[in-house]
């Protein structure tokens, strides 16, 4: 068979050996007791990862160990185990293993962001399998049966490192666009979104340096990881209090399409949230989220909660009407961003 290399985003094995040997040292462990947690009485582990920061080369002395665990047990969706019990923490994931083969395989081959997939469930599923398989590539096998080896090595190819960074590129526009609908009537949380626009595009740019380690949080580290000290100078910048909001939020827009370019214009996508309820009186639809606060909305129209209809779409710096931007404003609504391959119609 022919030999492929691995990407400069995946680290050779014996890297990850000496990241893995070092932690267990460091905290008196050794293989047995952390293959030992593959066990969990949940099916024989076809495939168990030692995965998380420490891997991938950003933990610390506090730092806990992920262990992910895949097993032929259809019953079986998603099973977290925390484990102290050798005085230090192990996060034990157990995952059936054909439903993570069947989730990479789609998040390999499908398009995306499409109108008929922007959802909020499906753009939080996107997350957890790209945050799953990232995880897994990045880790160390330490239990392999059959052909899992080849399926491991197969998660480590540039389709992958593309994924994680069009998803920090993706959600940096959505969070953008967020922005720029709240800044009218919320300011401080129009800045709060912009900020994180530029942490999603700053993640996008340390993927495409080849820092795909999915945590947000690790921002500063993957751009140090990667030499890039404007892209750090410019994390320093947002992350300090906003003292003029509305001008904090017009300089991260100009940063989101400076630091990011998407292939092609994502169009704005409002749904429902969740936890939305409906009631239509003469001439106006009262929307409440959760039952504990409620707003006035003056039409009669509007889908019924938790439909995943389209309440409003339209293209790059094109406003919602009035109503639909107060909903979205005072969190009734979901907002996503998709590529136009499909026709939604607005309302």
């Amino acid at each position: 068979m022919e030999h492929t290399s691995v990407p400069a985003a995946f680290p050779e094995r014996h890297v990850l050996e000496g990241r893995f040997q070092k932690f267990l040292e460091e905290r008196g462990l050794d293989l047995g007791d952390v293959i030992g947690e593959t066990d969990q009485g949940h099916g024989r582990p076809a495939l168990a990862v030692a995965a998380g920061s420490v891997l991938a080369g950003f933990g610390n002395h506090r730092s806990d160990l992920d262990l992910l665990v895949l097993v032929e047990n259809d019953q079986l969706t998603r099973f977290p185990i925390q484990s102290h019990r050798h005085g230090t923490l192990i996060d034990v994931n157990i995952r059936q293993a054909s439903a993570v083969l069947d989730r990479t395989a789609r998040l390999r081959d499908s398009s995306w962001p499409r109108f008929g997939t922007v959802t909020q469930e499906a753009w939080n599923h996107r997350r957890r399998t790209l945050k799953t398989a990232s995880r897994l590539a990045l880790g160390l096998p330490l239990l392999v049966t059959g052909p899992w080896q080849t399926w491991h090595d197969g998660l480590r190819q540039p389709w992958l490192a593309r994924a994680v960074e069009q998803w920090w590129t993706v959600e940096a526009h959505r969070l953008g666009r967020a922005a720029q609908l709240l800044v009218g009537e919320r300011p401080m949380a129009a800045a709060v979104r912009g900020r994180e626009a530029i942490v999603a595009a700053l993640n996008a740019r340390a993927a495409a340096a080849g820092e795909i380690y999915f945590t947000e949080k690790w921002v500063g580290e993957k751009l140090r990881a990667a030499g890039d000290h404007d892209a750090l100078a410019l994390l320093r910048e947002v992350l300090t209090p906003p003292l003029a909001p509305r001008d904090r939020v017009a300089r991260c827009l100009g940063l989101v399409h400076e630091l990011t370019a998407s292939e092609a214009p994502l169009h704005t996508v409002v749904r429902w949230a969740t936890g939305i309820g409906t009631a239509q009186l003469d001439d106006r639809t009262v929307v409440d989220r959760w039952e504990l606060r409620a707003l006035e909305v003056p039409r009669t129209d509007l889908p019924p909660a938790g439909s995943d209809d389209i309440l409003w779409s339209g293209p790059p710096g094109a406003d919602p009407p009035a109503d639909i931007q107060r909903l979205f404003a005072h969190d009734m609504l979901w907002l996503g961003v998709a590529l136009a391959q499909e026709e939604a119609s607005g309302r």
